[in-house]
């Protein structure tokens, strides 16, 4: 990409965003942005009754004093994770897709960083010379930008052999994202198993573009594999047309299909919509893919 990823008036809109995470602790749903490791420093989370054995520091005077209940004060330890940005860079994601995925990964390597988690990214193809780069502070959030902006496309998809090299450099846990047009299916599904055997939380960023399903009726064309260069010769009839949408959907239901049944969070987003609509479904809390 040659131009920033980012307008100075999307930044803006960008530090309006909350990015948080709950920690699952005590049955609590997974994928919220702030811990509930509950203690005596942190963010006031709710009350509940009190039992024998509570500290009496934490008890509610000002409620006690108001309605006669004794109930104790409950908190939220704020703690920074790691967010892990794996980006697909494959030939097959040229153009608008590229473009989508890059924006989508930069808003949350953004939030992270602004709000004191650590963010790392990785590129699939990987990149010889640097499996992973890490940012630490908000100070470098412009570097991760650049990283992102600047990086170029190239290379074939093969989720299995990159993602493979991403699990081995890791050090720690947290939250791992793969955005992708998942190109290769069944390569994909084995990579985000790699990233769910590491003990990570995952989640699968489905980035397509729905002309890659259109063919023009009545044409002889010459499909081209963007990635291996192979060629097809096809005249397109109605039949094969519908068989390729055909194809094209039921490859992208099979893959939520399995990510749900994983526990691997899964987001759908058309390279034509909103960088603002797709970030509102992810950071949703609770029924949102990553919120």
């Amino acid at each position: 990409m040659t131009e920033p990823l980012f307008t100075p008036q999307e930044l803006a809109r960008l530090e309006r965003l909350r990015i948080r995470r709950r920690r699952t602790v005590h049955g609590e749903g997974r994928g919220e942005w702030r811990s509930q490791d509950h203690g005596q420093s942190g963010v006031f989370s709710e009350h509940r009754a009190y039992v024998a054995g509570d500290d009496l520091r934490y008890v509610d005077w000002n409620v006690y004093g108001r309605l006669g209940d004794v109930v104790v004060k409950r908190f939220e330890a704020e703690l920074s994770r790691n967010v892990l940005l794996c980006i697909d860079r494959s030939l097959s994601m040229e153009g608008a897709k590229a473009r989508v995925a890059r924006r989508i990964a930069g808003a949350l390597g953004y939030l992270a960083l602004a709000h004191q988690d650590h963010a790392r990214v990785a590129w699939l193809p990987g990149r010889p010379e640097r499996p992973l780069t890490a940012y630490r502070s908000r100070a470098r959030a412009s570097l991760l930008l650049e990283e992102i902006r600047s990086v170029e496309d190239g290379g074939t998809t093969d989720h299995v052999r990159d993602l493979g090299r991403i699990v081995g450099a890791l050090r720690g846990r947290g939250l791992a994202i793969l955005i992708s047009d998942f190109f290769d299916p069944q390569g994909a599904i084995r990579g985000l198993g790699l990233l769910r055997s590491r003990g990570l939380e995952v989640g699968a960023v489905h980035v397509t573009d729905p002309q890659d399903a259109e063919l023009p009726l009545g044409t002889a064309v010459t499909a081209v594999d963007r990635e291996t260069g192979e060629r097809l010769a096809l005249d397109v009839t109605p039949a094969l047309q519908e068989r390729v949408r055909r194809v094209w959907h039921a490859r992208g239901h099979a893959l939520e299909r399995w990510c749900l049944a994983r526990e691997i969070r899964y987001l759908h987003v058309d390279a034509s919509r909103s960088l603002w609509d797709a970030l509102r479904d992810l950071l949703r809390p609770r029924e949102g893919a990553f919120g």
